[in-house]
């Protein structure tokens, strides 16, 4: 149980980076595509750094500011942002407010103002309360650009994500089936159950095994609002309930852990499996206790880099077409209006989770 307890904390902390807003960008967001066109608090913060541009010679910062910094999902992705603003030339300053805390956050925003960045990148934890700031930003003719999170729509031009997250359903559904086989009761544990996206997700989820796994049968879903001991609770109530299933999705970021120590709790490996989404780093322990098989999700790195180069294209009026648009070192790349999107995801498994640590 001490294994337990210490699992669940780390877990929470975890969660506070990973929230269901983080998987919260629907392929609903339409409009004008015209945005997407155009052109000392440090106490508050983690400590800032920057990149060179490889050619010597900058056209400028860009600064990819990010809600929860000391969070390692953030963390990893430092280096691959970097790196994209020095392929196109530009500086990049890598910071954020070490938790959440959104005056500090539009306080750091107002510093990057006042340091004529060239562009903002953001990740906001709170999509609304950071509008003004960003708007006076756009109105000084820096670039915005939301990624992961995204930020009111007015107050930005353009967002960049990795796909219409509805559609993480169905790469959850195929690393199901091939754990359990197409056939068979499965029960999916999401976040909070009036979450909208959430449960435009497990439509998805429902709709594509409705089409492609007939014999597949959800025999329940539940909420575990964000708190891992809930869902270890909810886990654990679900196998007493359906003594024949024979796996449980995470429909969050934050669950499979929780899930599979309840499989292991109840002696239940290689019987029911833990599925669906996970970070890398709360993954590897039910990966080793056999709970789970595979997870999925994405590498922020990948999306911190894309965001990046988002923000270069539109300082440097590069052509970005509506459909398909082949982004240079993203060529699945797809812009509807204003939001751009990549489609890569990552699938964890025990052979390769040691690559990542997030």
């Amino acid at each position: 149980m001490k294994k337990l307890r210490l699992l669940l904390a780390v877990i929470l902390v975890i969660a506070l980076t990973l929230s269901i807003a983080a998987c919260s960008q629907d392929s609903k967001q339409s409009g004008d595509s015209s945005s997407a066109t155009s052109s000392d608090s440090s106490s508050s913060t983690s400590s800032s750094s920057s990149s060179s541009s490889s050619s010597g010679k900058s056209k400028g910062t860009i600064a990819v500011l990010n809600y929860v910094s000391s969070a390692p999902y953030f963390i990893c992705g430092e280096k691959k942002a970097k790196d994209a603003g020095a392929k196109a030339g530009y500086d990049v300053i890598y910071t954020g407010t070490p938790e959440v805390d959104t005056p500090k956050f539009i306080s750091l925003i107002h510093d990057m103002i006042q340091k004529d960045v060239k562009a903002l990148v953001v990740a906001s934890g709170d999509s609304t309360s950071v509008a003004p700031v960003l708007k006076e930003a756009m109105a000084k003719g820096i670039i915005v650009v939301s990624w992961d999170l995204d930020v009111q729509r007015d107050a930005r031009h353009c967002y960049a994500g990795i796909m219409d997250l509805a559609e993480l359903g169905v790469p959850m559904v195929e690393e199901m089936v091939k754990t359990i086989g197409d056939e068979g009761e499965f029960a999916i544990i999401t976040g909070v159950l009036t979450n909208e996206f959430l449960q435009a997700r497990i439509n998805r989820i429902l709709e594509y095994i409705e089409e492609k796994y007939p014999k597949l049968e959800c025999v329940a879903i539940e909420g575990m609002d964000e708190d891992p001991e809930k869902c270890f609770a909810v886990a654990q109530n679900i196998i007493a309930a359906y003594p024949n299933i024979k796996a449980i999705m995470s429909n969050v970021s934050t669950g499979l852990g929780p899930i599979g120590k309840a499989i292991e709790q109840e002696g239940k490996i290689g019987q029911i499996y833990a599925c669906g989404q996970s970070t890398p780093n709360l993954a590897k322990p039910v990966f080793e206790s056999g709970a789970a098989k595979s997870a999925v999700l994405w590498d922020p790195g990948d999306w911190a880099a894309f965001a990046v180069t988002i923000a270069a294209n539109l300082l440097d009026g590069v052509e970005m077409p509506e459909g398909k648009c082949n982004i240079e070192g993203f060529p699945d790349a797809t812009r509807q209006d204003d939001v751009f999107y990549f489609w890569k995801t990552l699938t964890f498994t025990k052979d390769n989770v040691d690559q990542y640590d997030f």
